[in-house]
């Protein structure tokens, strides 16, 4: 029993020394990580971000989602695509392909639609972006003009 009374000598000077008394006693696991900590977390992971994209190379000009599109003065994030010169940098036009309604009673994030492919039409050499809603639209390369593209029949 004499080696219990050092160490409950240590842990009373501690206790006192110490500016935050005895929660210097609690474990990392134990201060701050309640309900609240973890509900906090697990709210912020499940944010809607916009998914991660590859843009699209032909004949010198890159394809892609506009990033940030509100901060450019479009009314919405997703379904913005941009065409940017590869050797410049330089954006040659931006368009916003639809609009989305969104419910003021809900996160705009979780209402937002991104693009979710673009391909090359061979047909036409137009570029042809699809929608996380499977919409699709034709987008003319040197321009930019959008025109809705009818669902295939079935």
């Amino acid at each position: 029993m004499k080696p219990a009374w050092p160490q409950r000598r240590i842990m009373l000077a501690c206790m006192t020394l110490s500016p935050l008394g005895p929660l210097w006693l609690l474990a990392p696991a134990q201060a701050g990580s309640g309900p609240e900590t973890s509900k906090e977390k697990s709210m912020e992971s499940a944010k809607r971000r916009a998914p991660s994209f590859k843009p699209l190379v032909h004949k010198g000009v890159r394809y892609e989602p506009l990033r940030r599109a509100t901060e450019q003065g479009f009314s919405q994030s997703g379904g913005v695509l941009a065409a940017t010169e590869v050797v410049s940098g330089k954006q040659l036009w931006a368009v916003q392909l639809y609009r989305t309604a969104f419910d003021a009673n809900e996160e705009r994030d979780a209402q937002e639609v991104y693009i979710s492919t673009l391909a090359i039409e061979p047909k036409t050499g137009a570029l042809l972006v699809t929608d996380e809603r499977k919409r699709r639209w034709r987008v003319q390369l040197a321009d930019g003009k959008v025109e809705a593209v009818q669902p295939r029949s079935r």
